[in-house]
């Protein structure tokens, strides 16, 4: 079934030169609408019975098309073909070889390896191609926050070519080597029995705890190697961030920011209070922040934690403009998808797809899409969806560039 997406944007092609680096310019007010047209490939975990999925933490595409998805609390991986045919499933609740404990998220390359962090067995458990438990590569997190360690990647970590991964440390699992202002992207390397790092980047964050709408990091890779990233700008500013950990070039738009007014603070408020975790979510989120830390506590009351938290809610602070970029992905194509925010401060705004080289391809209106979870070859692109029932599936997509109007 074809499925076509109304797509806007508000960017001119136009390079300028800025001491060897290079800007998006000639920026325009309105944004100028395209068109994309979408193929609905498969649609998994819909068919009651066919496969049910219980919490998906991560889905990511192989050079093949197969895609790979970790169901956390199910505690396995499953590996699925161009045409939505489960393949495989690998991994299970242990401490046996291929077991997991505590899982934090997976991380799928090319060539169909997938390594999924394991912060109860402190490691990287890899997986090739077919499935078959590779060995697990060690992680050194400091034990409790305060204390150096080895940096261990996050959950927005990305995959690149090579064994390596690329993102910001867990702030769970390792503190103590960054300022208070600071947060250290780092690449990573699979290569050897203990997980390697080399710094890339520092990117600001803020000092201030408990306040909406200040700007975070946020980044992708591209096919090159390179990364893209945003962080402390409220307006629509990205630095491309080369393979030698320089600035290779800044796109820029005059985007003005939302204000916050005292009805984008309530929708705020409405949407931290709906994230709030059920007693089970806590006690799973406890689970994970010990084995993140490597203690033990005592007796918690759930009940307690979310009469606290709502209570934080309510005396929430907030920053006087809700920052432009929600998100950043980057497809298979080099392409940059850039989620706005939208006027009431959440992540439904528009989306700007541009290139590297400041070339505007427009900004997506996504409707009920949004950004993808994951992106892969020849335009393949994947949603995770939920119903109103808390039911999990993944829907599949084509991206068809010919009909790109």
């Amino acid at each position: 079934m074809l499925r076509r997406i109304v797509l806007a944007a508000a960017l001119t092609a136009g390079l300028g030169a800025c001491e060897g680096a290079y800007r998006v310019g000639g920026l325009q007010d309105s944004d100028r609408l395209i068109t994309l047209a979408m193929d609905t490939v498969y649609h998994i975990g819909i068919t009651k019975g066919e496969h049910d999925f219980v919490r998906v933490s991560s889905v990511g595409f192989d050079a093949s098309g197969r895609l790979h998805v970790l169901d956390t609390d199910a505690h396995e991986v499953t590996s699925w073909d161009g045409d939505g045919r489960m393949i495989r499933r690998f991994g299970s609740r242990g401490d046996g070889p291929g077991e997991f404990r505590t899982l934090r998220g997976a991380y799928v390359f090319r060539d169909g390896t997938v390594a999924v962090l394991d912060i109860g067995h402190r490691a990287l458990v890899t997986f090739d191609a077919a499935g078959r438990h590779v060995g697990n590569i060690r992680i050194a997190g400091g034990p409790i926050p305060g204390m150096a360690g080895s940096p261990v990647p996050g959950n927005s970590a990305v995959a690149l070519a090579g064994a390596r991964l690329v993102g910001p440390h867990d702030p769970w699992m390792t503190s103590g080597s960054a300022r208070d202002n600071e947060r250290p992207v780092y690449r990573f390397s699979l290569e050897h029995d203990s997980l390697g790092s080399e710094l890339l980047f520092v990117a600001w964050r803020s000092t201030e705890d408990d306040v909406s709408f200040v700007p975070s990091l946020r980044h992708a890779a591209l096919p090159d190697g390179r990364i893209v990233a945003a962080e402390s700008a409220v307006g629509c500013r990205i630095d491309i961030i080369s393979t030698e950990r320089a600035v290779d070039g800044t796109l820029e738009r005059s985007v003005a920011p939302w204000p916050v007014s005292e009805e984008v603070m309530e929708a705020e408020r409405e949407r931290l209070i709906a994230g709030l975790l059920d007693e089970r979510g806590l006690a799973r989120g406890l689970e994970e922040m010990q084995a993140a830390m490597g203690i033990r506590l005592g007796q918690v009351d759930l009940s307690q934690v979310q009469e606290n938290s709502c209570a934080l809610i309510a005396e929430r602070r907030f920053a006087s403009h809700v920052p432009v970029i929600d998100r950043l992905r980057a497809d298979w194509g080099g392409r940059v998808w850039v989620a706005r925010s939208d006027s009431m401060g959440g992540g439904d705004g528009p989306i700007d797809l541009i290139t590297v080289d400041g070339a505007y391809l427009g900004t997506w209106h996504p409707g009920d899409l949004g950004l993808p979870a994951a992106f892969g070859p020849d335009g393949l692109m994947a949603y995770r969806r939920t119903d109103e029932f808390g039911g999990q599936s993944i829907l599949v997509v084509r991206l068809d560039r010919e009909k790109l109007d």
